[in-house]
């Protein structure tokens, strides 16, 4: 049987509010409204009660606009992750694209005619499925025994079955869906805790320990780099329990340096395609990297990014979004953040120092 996917709409104006409620074919993407507001804080204050399954919400408004209301709800642990649909006027397109460093990708250009509201339709129905498929990943990650698998694989020291998981299709389905990423993610996490408790590890320092890693695991920006940071979490710490490979690891580690020079720039990096290109395990990759390096291979490829985007902005030829993109990050949002952390200045204010 069909669920329910609830849709709020905020907009200061009636007549757009009514025409939503009136011309949307909500029983095409099982929708049911759960509220009407006028205004971004409206809105904040009616999510206390009620999460939707996605927001249509206009741009310019009173109080609070549809962009500061994307802002906060990205940006809060409660409501990150709804899907927020914005109409915006011709005028106010680029303004809006703005929100994009808030994860959102869907916009309606106003006025909002038949044409545009089957537009509307096709992307609740698009959100609806996605919904439905992530609950589906939920429930077969729900049903699996993995947790006990990975409990026994770790009191083992068995590496190789905890590799096996990790190519496995209930990972790989789980941990690329935004909406199963994070409870697969803060499972394995909390396994590996409860793992290093046995050893020999202090409460106190495991405590601080595993909020570090859970705070540096959600602000990742996307699936992708939490796979990367989970499986080498896991290895970097798995590969002291690993006996010393043959005499070929100086070739190895210059085909990783290789491997990485030719891929750095993709955003879709992967340690575990690495490894499969080099045909040795994630664990051993994860232990001759650091033991050559002296750094761990996310470290090394952050590092890599770093220094090509100092290089392209000594130049005025690409915009802050493409050097960006250049470096291997999806989200400009989330690659000025990281420059500054590293540089100590945003990267526009690197350029003028430069140029």
């Amino acid at each position: 049987m069909a669920t329910i996917f609830k849709i709020l709409l905020v907009d200061d104006q009636q007549i757009v509010l009514d025409g939503l409620k009136e011309q949307l074919n909500w029983a095409r993407f099982h929708g049911s409204l759960c509220g009407c507001v006028s205004d971004g804080v409206q809105a904040l204050e009616f999510l206390r009660s009620c999460r939707p399954d996605a927001i249509i919400s206009d741009i310019r408004m009173p109080h609070m606009d549809g962009i500061e209301l994307a802002r906060q709800i990205d940006q809060s642990p409660l409501l990150s992750g709804i899907p927020i649909i914005l109409l915006s006027g011709y005028r106010e397109f680029e303004y809006a694209k703005s929100a994009m460093q808030y994860h959102v990708n869907h916009y309606i250009l106003k006025p909002v005619t038949r044409q545009k509201l089957q537009t509307l339709e096709d992307i609740l129905t698009g959100l609806y499925e996605a919904r439905e498929a992530s609950r589906q990943k939920i429930a077969d990650m729900t049903d699996s025994d993995y947790p006990q698998e990975i409990a026994q694989a770790l009191q083992r020291h068995d590496v190789s079955a905890i590799e096996d998981f990790f190519r496995s299709s209930l990972y790989r389905r789980c941990i690329g869906d935004r909406s199963s990423c994070d409870i697969m993610g803060s499972r394995l996490i909390g396994l590996l805790y409860d793992y290093l408790a046995g050893i020999h590890f202090t409460p106190q320092s495991l405590y601080a320990s595993k909020g570090h890693t859970l705070k540096a695991w959600y602000a990742l920006p996307n699936p992708a780099s939490k796979a990367n940071y989970l499986e080498e979490l896991y290895f970097d710490i798995l590969h002291l329990l690993l006996a010393q490979k043959s005499s070929n690891t100086s070739a190895l580690y210059r085909y990783a340096l290789q491997y990485i020079d030719a891929h750095y720039t993709n955003p879709d990096f992967s340690i575990s395609a690495m490894a499969d290109e080099m045909n040795i395990t994630l664990s051993w990759l994860s232990t001759l990297f650091k033991q050559n390096a002296g750094k761990n291979l996310n470290g090394y490829v952050a590092e890599k990014r770093l220094e090509h985007a100092c290089e392209l902005l000594r130049s005025p030829q690409h915009s802050i979004g493409e050097i960006a993109h250049l470096c291997g990050y999806e989200d400009a949002g989330y690659f000025s953040s990281l420059f500054r952390r590293k540089m100590g200045m945003n990267p526009t204010e690197y350029r003028n120092c430069q140029l």
